[in-house]
């Protein structure tokens, strides 16, 4: 990769300045002016759509916050009238009751998930990880000079080792050339987006083609951005400045419509999304996939007698133990009420009822505080694998083996874990 000129570092230039935006002509080899107006309107049409999911979020939860305002302003006038009378039981009453709009107060005065989001990828001292692909050890090295003061640098000198980097080590950005041993550029692109774990990483393609033809199947795999050899420092620079900073946008957008509110952890529809994913995986590289479905015991007595947002509470620690048993490669969500699931790639089902008695022994140690009184929380676990060699079995049979196996662990008694037998998942 010949010709990236060596500049001073200097103060990231405008659009118009490395091309971006500029009038036409005044970048050479441009893909077609149509192409990129499509591309555009893609990508404006799917952001309209995480817009309007993250503000129907949004609006979900004002609309609970108001509830519980509202609740509390009712519960406070009662109690008014309540302690106003004479002793005794009724002032006990009310304490307790007290003690509960509290814990809802305190609740709602936690800060929100939106503000959560805003800090994904950027906490203090965490540099952006962007891996250099190229063949040319030249290159490589041209590259990561002008790249290593702001960001963590990884190199790769084939397609092969820059998919296992990639799968390895997530990187927030792959710089790649196009023309490579062993697996090419269209190569690295068509198997990173076949694989869930790489499938988001955002790919700068560098490349001495000036033929649009080669750029536009890159980017119709999935390549966000190219940069035509020979380029400057600050060209480049202000291309990964950019691409990262409408990544992390993207990103923090999604996370916002596929998670669940109240538990942070994924919702319902990325967690049907996801699992196609994992049963294809393991088809294709014959692993086992283990599904552990949990359902909260005794939630309506907790709601009927503290209240739904204590019932909340509850569901909500019942995630947070099930968040600190997973591994970074596992992924659970929420599918409703005070029903989780989970999905837990190569894992057998011995292991995966493992997992399942972990989190059913810690809710039963553990309590938690509403309204006053400390509670001891139980769930039920259903769990199912679908084996190695479980051929063409559809995703949703797996999880309606795990559903099986809960049924069953509440019909037993709850707070226990049942496991499929082998074959129904």
């Amino acid at each position: 990769m010949e010709g990236l000129e060596k500049s001073e570092r200097a103060p990231l230039p405008r659009p118009a300045e490395v091309g971006l935006s500029a009038p036409a002509g005044a970048v050479e080899d441009a893909p077609p002016k149509d192409e990129v107006a499509e591309r555009l309107r893609s990508a404006f049409q799917a952001a309209i759509a995480q817009l309007d999911e993250s503000n129907r979020l949004i609006r979900e939860r004002d609309a609970r916050q108001e509830e519980l305002l509202a609740g509390a302003s009712a519960e406070l006038k009662d109690l008014a009238s309540l302690l106003a009378g004479p002793g005794g039981r009724g002032r006990e009453e009310a304490i307790r009751r007290i003690l509960r709009i509290s814990d809802d107060l305190e609740r709602m005065a936690r800060p929100s998930r939106l503000g959560e989001l805003s800090l994904v990828r950027l906490s203090p001292g965490r540099r952006p990880r962007v891996l250099l692909a190229d063949d040319e050890p030249d290159a490589r090295e041209l590259l990561a000079e002008a790249l290593a003061g702001d960001y963590e640098i990884l190199t790769a000198s084939d397609g092969r080792e820059a998919v296992e980097r990639a799968h390895k080590e997530r990187p927030d950005l792959v710089l790649l050339d196009l023309n490579m041993p062993r697996l090419d550029g269209f190569g690295v692109l068509d198997e990173f987006r076949a694989d869930p774990a790489t499938s988001d990483i955002p790919v700068i393609l560098v490349t001495a083609r000036s033929d649009d033809g080669g750029k536009v199947r890159a980017l119709d795999q999935g390549a966000v951005d190219y940069l035509q050899k020979p380029f400057s420092e600050r060209e480049l620079r202000a291309r990964v400045d950019r691409t990262l900073r409408l990544s992390h946008a993207h990103r923090s957008l999604r996370e916002l419509a596929q998670t669940d509110p109240l538990t942070g952890l994924a919702n319902l529809r990325a967690f049907r999304a996801r699992l196609d994913d994992e049963v294809k995986r393991a088809r294709r590289y014959r692993t086992a996939l283990t599904c552990v479905m949990a359902d909260l015991d005794e939630l309506k007595p907790i709601n009927d007698e503290l209240g739904h947002a204590a019932g909340d509470r509850a569901i909500a620690q019942v995630a947070s133990v099930i968040r600190a048993e997973l591994r970074e490669t596992d992924f659970g969500a929420r599918c409703g009420g005070d029903e989780f699931v989970v999905l837990l790639p190569h894992t057998a089902g011995d292991e995966g009822r493992v997992f399942a008695e972990r989190v059913c022994a810690r809710l039963k140690k553990g309590e938690i505080a509403i309204g006053g009184r400390r509670l001891r929380l139980g769930a039920s676990f259903g769990v199912a694998c679908r084996p190695p060699d479980a051929g063409e079995a559809s995703p949703e049979s797996l999880v309606h083996a795990a559903d099986g196996a809960l049924y069953a662990a509440k019909r037993n008694g709850r707070g226990r874990v049942v496991v499929a037998a082998p074959g129904d998942g």
